[in-house]
């Protein structure tokens, strides 16, 4: 009678055993994309860095940045009111 009950506790143990090794690759994939996330803020923001410090000594990058921000800021007023941080001489209206 213990032969035949020893398959079902061998399925338990593998069943515990997958659930265990499957929590831990979700946790490693979690970390993996938390990870990747951090970089892609960290290469935005050098990124973004690069362009602010050049934007006032390049007039082509100027013009890009002009051409293309305000299709990119949101509604609401204070992103609108960064646009003057930039520009300080033109007036932005595009809404």
């Amino acid at each position: 009678m213990s032969q035949s009950r020893h398959p079902d506790a061998r399925i338990e143990e593998l069943t515990a055993k997958k659930a265990q090794l499957d929590a831990q690759i979700a946790a490693l994939d979690a970390r993996r994309r938390l990870a990747q996330k951090k970089d892609e803020d960290r290469l935005k923001w050098l990124l973004g860095t690069l362009v602010f410090d050049r934007l006032s000594a390049e007039p082509a990058l100027q013009s890009i940045v002009r051409r293309d921000l305000p299709d990119r800021l949101t509604q609401r007023d204070r992103d609108r009111g960064l646009w003057q941080i930039l520009f300080p001489d033109t007036q932005e209206d595009r809404s």
